[in-house]
């Protein structure tokens, strides 16, 4: 299966920005004050498919001071979302991961994870659903399966990785 590459930036921060103006008012885009939302990535599928990948950062760098450790570290907590969107801007369905990470500058580690995925088209259903953690990463996958007849379906199969550097950077 074809997996979105995000280290085409430049490119696929374009296809983004076109999609957004295609797309017009079929979507809107909804954020709370204290998030930090950077760029979206988006790479071609097929003809009538893009996926678009988005990080968010929903809290930073709240201190936590364990009797465990003698050190203080911080926490950040942040996800990742993927979109399966038409040509037309309407998505499709997504799988999201979220999590809550510890770093202090010398190591990180995922210290929580959820998943949320759906469907928003009638032909897509959504399968599957898990998360998992290892380490300074957290995991989230989930197969869409659209049907659209008797003769035709597809299945995409997708797992989003969210790590988190040992200074607090996700991606």
């Amino acid at each position: 299966m074809n997996q979105c590459k995000t280290n085409k930036l430049f490119h696929a921060t374009i296809l983004a920005i076109a999609l957004m103006l295609v797309a017009g008012s079929h979507t809107r885009t909804v954020q709370a004050a204290d998030t930090s939302t950077p760029p979206q990535s988006a790479e071609k599928i097929a003809d009538d498919l893009y996926c678009i990948t988005t990080i968010e950062i929903t809290s930073n760098n709240v201190l936590d001071k364990s009797t465990e450790t003698s050190r203080s570290s911080k926490t950040k907590s942040g996800s990742k979302t993927v979109k399966y969107q038409n040509s037309e801007g309407k998505t499709l369905w997504y799988v999201k991961v979220s999590g809550t990470f510890s770093y202090d500058g010398n190591s990180s580690r995922c210290t929580s994870v959820s998943v949320s995925a759906a469907s928003y088209d009638k032909n897509w259903t959504i399968s599957n659903k898990s998360s998992s953690k290892s380490g300074n990463t957290a995991f989230a996958t989930a197969t869409g399966i659209l049907n659209q007849n008797s003769l035709f379906s597809q299945t995409i199969a997708r797992t989003v990785s969210l790590s988190c550097s040992k200074n607090g950077t996700l991606s």
